[in-house]
């Protein structure tokens, strides 16, 4: 164990998650709470106001966020502030997923199935300057591939699909996107057809749930 205490700062927005995670680790002197914050834009605000030295030493950081996502984030994170060492803790799961948070910089990748000696075990490798990803299976060239993991689908799109998805939540025709972007609706309806691919929803109504459920 190291002998100074392990700053970890809590991104997630599920309050009562967060709250109860605070609460398990005033019981392990070695870890200390600095900060619980519900988004991916609180986090950034919260380190660019933050003195220096840097006063967190390990991000637990959620993927599904409102606003920006966790994995747009890493790398902009680790980029400004490469001390931070980041263990994403998510409910998304997935080989695919979990190489690609890999790729993206974190130093370690626990699902919230973990129980709380697993994720404790977790930050200290994290802070003692260990990676800690599971072991992925290799799946056979002949296997077929499984679905891609939402959050992969979402990075897909471009920033013109994603403001037209947002018109289409808000219940904008295509005539009507159309004439806001400044677009031909056959333009409209090609990007429509296009996201829905991107996607790999079989239909709106999918897609409108899709919207609501990634913030969109």
């Amino acid at each position: 164990m190291l002998s100074a205490p392990c700053r970890l700062l809590i991104v997630d927005d599920h309050l009562m998650l967060t709250q109860s995670l605070a609460l398990l680790l005033t019981e392990h002197p070695d870890i200390a709470v600095v900060a619980q914050l519900a988004s991916g834009e609180a986090l950034v605000s919260w380190l660019d106001n933050a003195p220096l030295p840097l006063p967190a030493d390990v991000l637990l950081l959620d993927l599904h966020l409102p606003g920006t996502d966790g994995l747009t984030l890493l790398p902009v994170l680790l980029q400004k502030w490469p001390r931070l060492r980041v263990l994403v803790f998510s409910t998304a799961t997935g080989p695919e997923l979990i190489e690609r948070v890999a790729a993206a910089g974190a130093h370690g990748y626990l699902p919230k199935s973990a129980d709380a000696d697993r994720l404790l075990a977790a930050i200290r490798s994290v802070y003692a300057g260990e990676k800690v990803f599971p072991l992925l299976p290799r799946r056979p060239s002949s296997a077929p591939a499984a679905t891609t993991e939402p959050l992969l689908r979402l990075h897909r799109l471009s920033g013109r699909e994603r403001e037209i998805v947002g018109l289409i939540r808000a219940g904008l025709t295509t005539r009507e996107i159309a004439e806001r972007l400044s677009l031909s609706e056959f333009t409209v309806g090609t990007h429509r057809r296009n996201i829905m691919h991107k996607l790999e929803l079989p239909n709106m109504a999918a897609l409108l749930q899709f919207a609501f459920d990634y913030g969109l």
